[in-house]
């Protein structure tokens, strides 16, 4: 019997509910005197230079 290939995750907030990126932002907005948008606009600003980073280190080790 073949295993199964695992679903590759999609980069980004995608990975993450609505729901619990709002929480996790609020939480974050509440400990650093932010607002929540703040907060929001700076996990994805995070989350896409993260994955920027990778592409770029995949590119230099190839």
């Amino acid at each position: 019997m073949a295993k199964k290939k695992s679903r590759p995750v999609l980069p980004g907030m995608s990975a993450v509910s609505q729901a619990e990126a709002y929480e996790e932002a609020s939480y974050f907005a509440r400990k650093c005197g932010l607002t929540r948008d703040e907060a929001l606009r700076m996990m994805r600003e995070a989350q896409g230079s993260l994955s920027m980073a990778k592409a770029a280190a995949g590119r230099r080790n190839k």
